[in-house]
């Protein structure tokens, strides 16, 4: 066909309306496409097809002219599909296929079919293209798209060189337009394929309906959804409904009808898509929301011929707007809306007025706009649009303190606004009584326990005054004087003085001076008694004061008679108010150590599990200094399939805080150990709660998995000692473990290692404090270290030792028995472990296909191995555990699929297979058909989980037998 000069003139316009297209979605766009292609070369229908980004499949995105059936065929294509579309876009070049065409017939199957010629000469099979009656061939143009795109063109002649480079064109101006296109809300599938198809049903579930106005007739027709629709919002009754629009437009709100017909002449005039909201008012005076979106088909000659479209009711989400609005207007907090880049305030409730300016100020300007404490808000504004994360801010305005809290929710920036004026002021008066308490504790820091109290009287009372000896009590109870130290005298001249009546010595609470013998005798009859055969003359009764209450006594004796001139009563009144003070904070001071002490040792397992795999014994020694708490600790965690977990770690310095951090880092191993990481991730994980405890504590830390099965044993150290292996022969080594960072020192990646550990190797993991005190030399000190191992071994195996036994025996002598261990400065921790292997026949793994069949395989397999075990009362439930975990891989994961079964002390059960998802149990309610299967799985066995292998997971039970099994 040879175009004239109007039809050049007409396909030019037509591709500027087609540049100028804006507001469409996807789809719409491309059935204007179509529309527009298929006119110009008079052809006899066209589809579209847009690629997938994630992985390049086309996807029929529009259609014209074609019967659904025959788009279907070429509804989906892989990239490499040999269709002409798909070709097009892998060979970026026009595809046309003439000889290929077969009228009246549309493809089965996978659409290959091989013509009369090619089969006969061998060839490959060649593809059909969709049916397309009087079609002599189509022409395959690709789009410049990120993901491809491709226009298909069926005609019923040959296309000259014109035609073809106007459908090039046609391609090159619709790749430019999608860019400016939205995403279709369908997806790349068209709403209209089809009333059967899934979409359409998922529609009517949303109630989203479907019309059809036939413009030329001004038949206006309704789908089941939106009929409705229009009854529920309009009061329109499929009884009364004529099919008219004029029917329809009386049930418009008279004050937005004329905008609605002015929205349909719009579309019906520039061809684009018809979107208005408008609100319907049914006969009882009930007002309703309706939104419409429709397309429009025209004729040859450019006349509207009929609009389709959906349409759903929008009331509810009318209704809930205003409530959300009547909520934020009337909340207690101010509550605004900024727009990001210029910062505006675009919308503020009533309590607004918090931030100093009235809410309708605020509208249009930024905050520090309108106040000048304010001006510093807009760093934080921008970090929360640039974190996405939400943030607060206090600010202080006046004399009120305001908490803004900052959250991005696209487009928009929400803050709100509360007064915690209380708050801040709270927080601030606890923060000046803490820094008083601070620095009281540093200006008294030299007497810190009750010891340093009573050798600092000894030191600086004592001598000034020519006194011999001192008495210090604490009160203890309501009447009662306990002695907590003295100076200058035998113990048995103070037995008698250890417990005091407090009422009787110290009756007014106010100091009391002895010249003499008889002068006690005179006063206080009950203490002349225990100083009657004290060779002293002169004694001064002290209390001890501390903010008014009396914390003790301070009793000093004097070996000459004394006059005690007042200059010296005075000095010595004052001098025990600073002794009342030290002693009242010392007592506190070795309160909270001995509680420190206890709750470390309490925080310490007080028996390790028992656990099949390796026998174990540990033991912890503090040091030589009562005061100096440290951070040492251990833990061996029995995990599934027979493996147990082998940990120990050091809190780096002493104090109560290192001890917290101590229990705070076991909490985390025996909680992270639930998820069966691997070493190397464990690790990592306990550097970020290392990190959140803070940065003033590094903790060295060794962590270590046994595997029985396999005898091998994966470990991961930061920056720990290397544990020591003591081999079955009697050969003592120190394991090479990669070493990294201590927790909470950097974040960099940890290593594992893998080593093979023989049956009945000792594995010896210890702190640092353990050979700290041997020598300042390391290799030394590991060396003594390893012989002290050897040694007892030996001596183990003379006396003929079990393991239990051995591993109790050994860890007690190493704490106890090495040099320097009496007066070691650094608390220490022993963990050892006496490995062990499961036989070989109480393991056994099998390889399962992965078919619906392997459940029959698995409960068939579980039963015999069952059986050869003795546990047949187990079959019954384990039959349907492995049914359960089989078939759920094969409805929803993917092989292979791996069956374990293992015997020790309980019976545990693996389905492994090769996906990453974890699964998650369900709580079915009573009418899902679906969802119980891991109830079930729970109900069956004691416990059960889920651990990470390369290259997908395994599901494991466990049951319990009713007797342990000797594995050794």
């Amino acid at each position: 066909m040879l175009w004239g000069v109007q039809d050049r003139e007409a396909n030019r316009k037509r591709l500027e309306t087609l540049a100028t297209a804006r507001g469409l979605d996807e789809v719409e766009l491309l059935r204007l496409v179509l529309h527009h292609a298929v006119t110009a070369v008079a052809g006899l229908g066209g589809v579209a097809h847009l690629g997938r980004r994630t992985d390049g499949e086309l996807r029929l995105a529009a259609i014209s002219g074609l019967p659904l059936d025959a788009a279907r065929v070429w509804e989906r294509m892989a990239p490499d599909d040999p269709h002409p579309p798909a070709r097009a876009v892998r060979e970026q070049r026009a595809v046309w296929t003439p000889e290929n065409l077969v009228a009246g017939d549309t493809l089965a199957g996978d659409g290959m079919e091989a013509p009369q010629d090619a089969e006969a000469a061998g060839g490959p099979p060649v593809p059909k293209v969709p049916a397309c009656p009087g079609a002599c061939g189509a022409l395959s143009v690709p789009m410049a798209l990120p993901a491809g795109g491709v226009l298909s063109i069926f005609v019923s002649g040959p296309l000259d060189d014109e035609q073809q480079e106007f459908l090039w064109q046609v391609a090159k101006v619709a790749s430019e337009t999608m860019e400016h296109a939205r995403v279709s809300s369908s997806g790349v599938l068209p709403w209209w394929l089809g009333s059967g198809s899934r979409l359409r049903e998922a529609m009517a579930e949303l109630r989203v309906g479907t019309w059809e106005w036939d413009v030329v007739t001004g038949e206006l027709l309704f789908d089941d959804a939106a009929m409705e629709v229009v009854r529920t919002s309009a009061g329109v009754t499929p009884e009364i409904w004529d099919s008219r629009v004029e029917t329809w437009l009386q049930r418009v709100h008279p004050d937005d009808a004329q905008g609605v017909l002015s929205a349909i002449d719009h579309a019906l005039n520039t061809a684009t898509v018809l979107s208005v909201e408008y609100r319907v008012v049914s006969p009882d005076g009930r007002v309703g929301w309706v939104e419409l979106r429709g397309h429009t088909t025209y004729g040859q000659d450019g006349t509207p011929l009929r609009m389709t479209g959906t349409g759903w009711d929008t009331t509810t989400t009318r209704v809930t707007e205003q409530a959300v609005t009547r909520i934020l207007r009337n909340m207690p907090d101010a509550f605004l809306v900024v727009l990001p880049g210029d910062w505006r305030v675009i919308y503020a409730n009533a309590q607004a007025s918090l931030l100093g300016a009235e809410p309708g100020q605020l509208v249009g300007q930024a905050l520090w706009e309108t106040h000048v404490g304010l001006h510093h808000l807009q760093r934080h504004f921008e970090q929360a649009v640039r974190e996405t994360r939400p943030i607060s801010v206090d600010v202080q305005l006046g004399d009120t303190w305001q908490r803004l809290r900052l959250l991005f929710v696209d487009p928009h920036l929400v803050v709100q606004v509360s007064d915690v004026t209380a708050e801040v002021e709270a927080e601030n008066a606890a923060a000046e009584r803490a820094r008083r308490i601070t620095a009281l504790t540093e200006a008294l820091a030299s007497a810190l326990t009750t010891s340093d109290v009573v050798d600092t009287v000894g030191v600086q009372i004592l001598p000034p005054f020519a006194a011999s000896g001192a008495l210090v009590h604490a009160t203890v109870g309501s009447n009662k004087l306990h002695l907590v130290g003295q100076v200058g005298y035998e113990a048995a001249a103070i037995e008698p003085l250890r417990q005091l009546d407090h009422n009787t010595l110290l009756p007014q609470m106010r100091p009391r001076f002895f010249s003499s013998q008889e002068a006690v005798a005179e006063q206080v009859p009950a203490l002349a008694e225990h100083t009657a055969g004290d060779s002293r003359h002169a004694w001064a009764l002290l209390p001890l004061m501390a903010e008014n209450e009396c914390v003790g006594s301070l009793l000093l004796a004097f070996d000459e008679p004394q006059t005690f001139p007042p200059e010296n009563k005075s000095l010595l009144i004052v001098l025990t108010a600073l002794v009342a003070q030290a002693l009242g904070r010392a007592r506190l001071y070795d309160a909270e150590h001995r509680r420190a002490h206890q709750l470390q040792r309490a925080l310490l397992p007080s028996q390790l599990p028992s656990a099949p795999a390796v026998a174990t014994a540990a033991r912890y020694r503090p040091a030589s200094d009562p005061a100096e708490v440290g951070g040492d600790w251990y833990d061996a965690i029995p995990l599934s399939g027979g493996r147990v977990a082998l940990v120990i770690g050091d809190v780096m310095g002493h104090g109560v805080r290192e001890a917290i951090t101590m229990s705070r880092m076991r909490t985390a191993v025996s909680t992270l150990t639930t998820l069966d990481h691997p070493p190397e991730e464990m690790l990592a994980y306990l550097n970020d709660v290392a990190f959140e405890v803070g940065g003033e504590h590094y903790v060295t830390c060794i962590y270590a998995i046994y595997d029985p099965t396999t005898g091998m044993c994966g470990l991961a150290s930061a920056g720990h000692p290397p544990p020591a292996l003591l081999l079955p022969d009697g050969r003592t080594s120190f394991l090479d473990v990669p070493s990294g960072p201590p927790l909470g020192a950097a974040q960099l990646p940890y290593q594992a290692a893998e080593i093979c550990i023989p049956e009945g190797s000792v594995l010896v993991f210890y702190t640092d404090g353990l050979i700290g005190g041997l020598n300042s030399d390391p290799d030394t000190a590991t060396r003594q270290l390893a012989d002290a191992i050897k040694g007892y071994a030996r001596h183990a195996a003379t006396v003929g030792m079990n393991e239990v036994e051995l591993v109790e025996g050994m860890s007690e002598a190493l704490t106890q028995e090495l040099p320097g261990a009496r007066e070691a400065a650094d608390d220490a921790a022993v963990l050892i472990a006496r490995t062990r292997r499961f036989p070989e026949q109480n393991l056994v793994v099998h390889d399962l296909p992965y078919d619906p069949a392997s459940a029959g395989l698995a409960r068939k397999l579980v039963a015999e191995h069952l059986t050869s075990w003795g546990l047949e009362r187990l079959i019954m439930s384990t039959e349907l555990i492995v049914s359960e975990l089989v078939g759920n891989v094969v409805r929803h994961s993917e092989g292979p699929i791996g069956l374990r079964l293992l015997k020790s002390n309980i019976l545990t059960c693996e389905v492994s297979d090769g996906n990453e998802t974890t699964p998650r149990r369900r709580h079915a309610a009573v009418t899902d058909e679906e969802g119980r299967g891991l109830q079930l799985v729970a109900a069956m066995c004691d416990r059960w989980g889920t651990r990470y292998i390369p290259g997908g997971k395994t599901i494991w039970t466990e049951q319990s037998l009713e007797a342990s099994l000797d594995l050794a």
